[in-house]
């Protein structure tokens, strides 16, 4: 890795975390080019304003919550619900007085955003989608409908928000615990359903008879 990369990486790295612990209007470019050790020429190489660098910032949590965040889950559990109670593990952990760096929950940052920062915007939507989409994709065999994967991004985002806000962890732990249930309940449904279907009658089946040759 060349030195502008690590630059540059540093400085969104550095950004990111700034941008989730004080605010994005809150951060000026001189303290992110001084915790990040950076000149001001490096950071104008890459970065022609601070709006530049919060796309970039949005453009590495995009690939975080694909490689890291939703990839962790995935590989904690083959269960859809072991792997939804895993991903609420990950917002708990960012919603403390000390995040581990940046990412989750985007409203922190989505928040202060106004209409004058439509292309950010567009970013965070697309953050959200990937989010869903993952979730949805585990419960494809629970629930095929995408709105139960935007329903529970929508409740970890505001319990996340009001954990930070409340700065104790109760409104994602009640979260948790109701999408658990709601989860359970769905699954045992499912099951149910598949018990109660009779088995296939051979007289209808669409198959060819073998005889008819």
């Amino acid at each position: 890795m060349g030195r502008q990369t690590q630059t540059r990486e540093r400085l969104v790295r550095t950004a990111g975390e700034l941008f989730w612990r004080q605010g994005y209007a809150q951060t000026g470019v001189s303290s992110i080019m001084k915790q990040a050790q950076a000149t001001s020429g490096s950071f104008y190489h890459f970065f022609p304003t601070k709006d530049d660098l919060l796309l970039a910032v949005l453009d590495a949590v995009a690939e975080l919550i694909s490689t890291e965040i939703l990839a962790a889950a995935e590989a904690d559990s083959e269960d859809p619900v072991r792997r939804v109670l895993a991903l609420i593990d990950v917002y708990r952990d960012h919603a403390g007085p000390n995040p581990p760096g940046y990412g989750i929950p985007i409203g922190t940052l989505a928040g202060e955003l106004g209409p004058d920062h439509s292309v950010a915007l567009a970013r965070v939507e697309e953050i959200y989608t990937i989010l869903s989409s993952g979730i949805a994709e585990w419960l494809v065999d629970v629930d095929g409908s995408p709105g139960l994967a935007e329903f529970i991004v929508a409740g970890l985002e505001g319990a996340s928000m009001m954990a930070i806000a409340g700065r104790n962890h109760d409104p994602i732990d009640v979260c948790a615990e109701h999408l658990r249930l709601h989860l359970d309940t769905l699954v045992g449904e499912k099951a149910a359903r598949a018990e109660e279907m009779p088995p296939p009658d051979p007289s209808t089946s669409d198959a060819v008879d073998w005889k008819a040759w």
